[in-house]
């Protein structure tokens, strides 16, 4: 399955919108099945009709798209057009009004995360042990943590041997990344567009066939 990260800046409701139709058509021509678009697309301001919008095209396009935004009072990361939708477990400091969630989302295979989850690796952990197999994070990081950004992104991948698709919006300062389970950066995206990358189920089970370090935990200390 092909992967797309979409990195873009928040600038009108509009304009974002009209620049997130695009890179999903993109995307779509360049072979990806599936679109991730960062935290907060919107800003944090409900934006029920770009929601609607990018569901439609999502529909029309035959992909799917996992899409950060503000709803009902929580952050989300859904899957669209029909898909589960994730609300943040762990809302970051400059998030007071937002209430958290109340469980992980495991989707197809995909754990879903929202930026400051990356700061958890429990999460991520628990993820891996219910089978998933990549990892999706909306982010909207701030630049001048970028450098932490990619150790978290790195070692959340390694220690779960799981891709990690990381979706950030450009206006934040920080670049989106794709990692392999073996924590290799694959992709790093810091001009807007779109990056397409393969999450290669072959590569991924002969590494962990290879070094199986789920198998090797110890659970009694």
């Amino acid at each position: 399955m092909r992967i797309a990260l979409a990195h873009l800046a928040l600038t009108t409701l509009g304009g974002t919108l009209d620049r997130a139709l695009r890179l999903l058509e993109e995307a779509r021509a360049e072979g990806a099945g599936l679109v991730l678009f960062p935290e907060y697309l919107f800003g944090q301001t409900p934006y029920p009709e770009g929601v609607r919008a990018l569901e439609e095209a999502a529909r029309a396009l035959g992909i799917w798209v996992a899409l950060g935004h503000l709803e009902a009072g929580q952050n989300r990361l859904s899957l669209l057009p029909q898909g589960p939708s994730y609300a943040k477990l762990h809302p970051y400091l400059d998030e007071p009004e937002v209430r958290p969630g109340e469980a992980p989302v495991l989707w197809q295979g995909f754990g879903l995360a929202l930026c400051y989850d990356l700061d958890f690796p429990e999460l991520f952990r628990s993820y891996a042990l219910k089978g998933a197999e990549a990892f999706l994070v909306g982010a909207a990081w701030p630049g001048e943590y970028q450098d932490l950004l990619e150790v978290l992104a790195r070692a959340r991948a390694a220690e779960n041997q799981a891709y990690l698709f990381l979706a950030n919006r450009k206006d934040t300062g920080s670049p989106s990344l794709a990692v392999r389970p073996d924590g290799r950066v694959l992709l790093r995206l810091e001009a807007e567009g779109v990056g397409v990358v393969e999450l290669d189920r072959g590569f991924l089970e002969a590494y962990r066939a290879r070094y199986p370090i789920l198998l090797h935990r110890r659970t009694d200390y």
